[in-house]
């Protein structure tokens, strides 16, 4: 009974570190420079997961927006924040470039 006990608290406060760990929406991006670190633009972006596989600046350039992965592990929250997110903004690019946007990004953004 004891260490049924001691079992599920453990489970609970492994699993509330993770629902915390991940509420962060916005992407902070930073430059580094000789007089340290400097906050830029936070730019409108499509989630994707997994290990980053592509240098995605020259559509950074052009349609400023940008790619950013995360993690490989996607919980059922975090995997419909991403696709409402990438179907917004793929609905929005769209509706500014056409279809054209797609080929210079060279992948398919995750839930389109």
């Amino acid at each position: 009974m004891k260490n049924s006990k001691l079992f599920l608290l453990m489970i609970m406060l492994s699993f509330s570190g993770v629902s915390f760990a991940q509420k962060s929406d916005e992407v902070k991006v930073t430059i580094k420079d000789k007089n340290g670190k400097r906050p830029v633009e936070v730019l409108p972006h499509f989630i994707q997961f997994g290990i980053m596989s592509k240098n995605h600046q020259d559509f950074r350039k052009k349609y400023n927006v940008d790619v950013v992965y995360q993690n490989c592990v996607i919980s059922p929250t975090l995997s419909k924040q991403a696709e409402k997110n990438n179907l917004a903004l793929a609905k929005d690019l769209t509706q500014k470039y056409g279809e054209a946007w797609k080929k210079d990004l060279g992948i398919i953004p995750y839930g389109l």
